[in-house]
């Protein structure tokens, strides 16, 4: 589904001239069948009724504090500061899970954003003009390499360089990130995966250009130049909104599939688009000059 509108809003009134465009655009899927008429597929992470690009992994939703109820029974041998996931099982009378947490909690989360689309604009007097190109996203899932400790990055272990995170103390229970040193599975953080999963929104401009024409100039003529057009050109100069960009710094748009980048969480389909080690989106800066001769 796609939704367009380009107009022109001033068409040479007392010079100026501009332009407006934007467009709107989502896409859904799902899967309505499996060979041999499975329901699903963890291997590929398919799903008979949900879409083709999803994540079957753990939902993190906080992380274990003092006091907490029934951490004994989620996660035996658990401890204060370490990532908390969803628990999906039933309860008994007394409001008491009934089992620990497992592989059986793991949740089918869609990585698809609710819609996408992008602007521009153009405004023009006499010889000089001015555009501009941006994008946005709203909703979805960002899986970035970095902050998930399948990279290496953020395993929070204490015995390396981490990426900087705001991480659990004591002093600092309402953290973000679960606390170093904590329960691990081999030398990642227990559910450490799911710290690479970001709110994928995001409202950035691509590209700003300024420039000035020289047309019917007398002394270009002479020159054997029918056109001379100078102008400079900034590409991916700042982004609006994106919580990404804010945790990171980063360009908040994806860069590689899973299979070309460094050490996504094991199994993770390599259809899946992430974003890390590989090179980000740069902001560059171009001068130009144009002659048409």
């Amino acid at each position: 589904m796609e939704l367009s509108l380009n107009g022109v809003i001033l068409d040479n009134l007392n010079g100026w001239t501009w332009e407006a465009g934007f467009n709107m655009y989502a896409n859904r899927n799902k899967i309505t069948a499996l060979a041999g008429e499975q329901q699903r597929d963890e291997g590929n992470w398919w799903f008979v009724g949900k879409p083709i690009n999803v994540i079957f992994d753990y939902e993190k939703i906080g992380l274990w504090q003092e006091g907490d109820q029934y951490r004994n029974i989620l996660e035996p041998g658990g401890n204060v500061g370490m990532i908390k996931v969803k628990y999906t099982g039933d309860y008994n009378s007394d409001g008491t899970p009934t089992r620990a947490i497992g592989p059986q909690d793991r949740q089918i989360l869609d990585v698809n954003p609710n819609f996408q689309g992008g602007f521009n604009t153009r405004v023009a007097y006499k010889g000089f003009d001015f555009s501009t190109v941006g994008a946005f996203q709203s909703g979805g899932i960002l899986i970035s390499t970095l902050y998930g400790s399948s990279g290496y990055l953020n395993l929070m272990n204490g015995r390396r360089g981490n990426v900087k995170v705001d991480y659990w103390t004591p002093e600092n229970t309402d953290a973000k990130y679960p606390k170093p040193g904590g329960l691990a599975s081999g030398d990642n953080p227990k559910y450490g995966s799911t710290l690479g999963y970001f709110d994928a929104s995001y409202l950035k401009v691509r590209t700003i250009s300024l420039g000035y024409n020289f047309d019917n100039n007398a002394w270009l003529k002479k020159a054997g130049v029918s056109r001379l057009r100078l102008y400079a050109t900034a590409q991916n100069p700042f982004v609006i909104f994106s919580p990404y960009k804010k945790e990171s710094g980063m360009d908040p748009e994806t860069n590689s599939y899973a299979d070309q980048n460094v050490a996504v969480t094991a199994g993770t389909p390599s259809r899946l688009l992430t974003i890390g080690t590989n090179a980000p989106a740069t902001r560059t800066y171009l001068l130009g000059l144009n002659l048409t001769f």
